[in-house]
């Protein structure tokens, strides 16, 4: 069987409709989702409350079938904390990069919704790759359950924020976050699930009332530089992105991250920091601060052209920004009242930080 016959590429829906077609109840279809989610049953024949025709209807139909984690980079950190980041191969012989990052309580895990990225952005590993294929929700999913298992642990935190767009795989990255988010499945809060996008507005308004955390990936302060490092400023320019923060129709109290890569003489100068006030200042936003992450350049230039869909090689030698530009960015934007947050990068000695990702 293909991965069109995986169960996990179900919605709640899609199974109540099989449920009825096959002479069952819809209520069959929850209590199949709990066996599977919840208690983490991957053989129908131990879903013990669920009638024998259906399981025998289920087997014919559908199978438990996920990607494979291939490779697993550990990065211990000096705080005792811990990431790593796992090399997960796809049906079909595409591979995508997920990071479990430990924090103690908290446990992360950055999923990837595509194979490559159509974005290209330059600074970007992952779009200098290019662009292989969508990935189902299944597949989406399937990356929290193989690590989880992997881990031991229950993921509590779920960002968007590794290979691919998220919002230009929309309607599947919907079906498989109604599964993660739903407390009587997987269970990760939305507070606690944020989405990253590099600011495809349109996509933005169709998901605005849905309550998951969103960050835009800005990384530039005017139209002429984010064009040179990112295509897709040509669409949807920061204007755009202006208008619909400052229309306060969106997102209720969530406050929309705005993330920053801080690019050595490209970004990082005071007036950049000027710019970004004039744009912003007072919306409901926060910035959140990015350090340039350099890319495994071998893996790129020695790429197959076959398989990168026509990535390209990074057109700049781009570097992290000093110390002390960053901490004056930084200051200068929360002296004019913004909540301004550092990501401190983690899993970089294995390429599993911010714009690392390959595959």
């Amino acid at each position: 069987m293909s991965d069109k016959n995986s169960i996990f590429c179900l919605s709640l829906k899609e199974l109540e409709t099989f449920c009825i077609k096959n002479s069952a109840k819809k209520f069959n279809a929850f209590q199949i989702m709990k066996w599977i989610y919840s208690a983490k049953v991957y053989d129908f024949n131990d879903m013990t409350n669920i009638p024998k025709s259906l399981r025998e209807s289920l087997k014919s139909n559908f199978n438990f079938k996920m990607p494979e984690i291939t490779a697993g980079y550990r990065e211990d950190a000096d705080d005792g904390n811990y990431s790593i980041k796992y090399l997960i191969k796809l049906n079909g012989g595409s591979a995508i990069e997920s990071v479990f990052i430990d924090y103690g309580k908290r446990k992360t895990l950055c999923v990837s919704s595509q194979a490559g990225c159509k974005m290209l952005c330059d600074f970007c590993s992952t779009g200098n790759f290019g662009f292989q294929r969508n990935l189902t929700s299944g597949e989406i999913i399937s990356q929290i359950l193989l690590i989880e298992n992997e881990c031991k642990t229950k993921i509590t935190n779920i960002v968007f924020m590794g290979m691919g767009e998220p919002l230009d795989n929309l309607s599947e990255v919907k079906k498989a976050l109604e599964i993660i988010s739903d407390p009587n499945f997987m269970g990760v809060a939305r507070r606690k699930i944020t989405i990253s996008t590099c600011g495809i507005i349109d996509k933005l308004i169709e998901i605005k009332d849905l309550k998951y955390k969103i960050a835009i990936s800005l990384n530039a302060s005017n139209n002429y530089s984010r064009n040179q490092i990112m295509p897709i400023n040509k669409k949807y320019p920061i204007e755009d992105i202006v208008k619909f923060i400052s229309s306060g129709k969106y997102f209720g109290h969530n406050k929309i991250t705005l993330e920053y890569v801080l690019i050595k003489d490209f970004n990082d100068s005071i007036n950049n920091a000027k710019e970004l006030i004039k744009l912003f200042f007072p919306q409901n936003v926060k910035f959140n601060l990015i350090p340039f992450n350099k890319f495994n350049k071998f893996e790129i230039d020695n790429a197959d052209p076959a398989k990168t869909a026509g990535g390209t090689p990074p057109k700049n030698n781009y570097e992290r920004t000093s110390e002390t530009a960053y901490n004056n960015f930084q200051d200068k934007l929360m002296k004019a009242g913004f909540i301004v947050t550092i990501r401190h990068s983690k899993a970089q000695s294995i390429y599993g930080g911010c714009g690392q990702l390959i595959g």
